[in-house]
């Protein structure tokens, strides 16, 4: 008998786009991360995260990813819409400054 095993990354992708400007940031999330490891990979600060999905600070601590999202009720890409919407508010707030 022959077993087959895949394994499927949740690592996030950028959409392709003319305008490179629009592209923004993208996250980096991977289901069996912590949540201080993907705060950590994302340079965003991890009370942020927990606050932004509803999770006591001294819960947790290590837990994955998915574990934490099937507690709390949501999912990778909410995760990383989260990561992505505040990396990009602040590049934009970043380029403002700069002009």
């Amino acid at each position: 008998m022959l077993v087959s095993i895949s394994f499927v990354s949740c690592n996030s992708t950028a959409e392709k786009s003319n305008n490179s400007e629009n592209i923004g940031f993208v996250a980096k999330v991977d289901s069996t991360m912590t949540l201080s490891q993907v705060a950590k990979a994302n340079n965003i600060g991890e009370p942020y995260l927990r606050t932004e999905l509803g999770i006591r600070n001294h819960i947790g601590k290590n837990y994955t990813v998915m574990q934490m999202s099937k507690r709390f009720k949501f999912s990778i890409d909410d995760l990383r819409k989260i990561i992505e919407d505040r990396k990009n508010k602040q590049a934009k707030a970043k380029r403002k400054k700069e002009k």
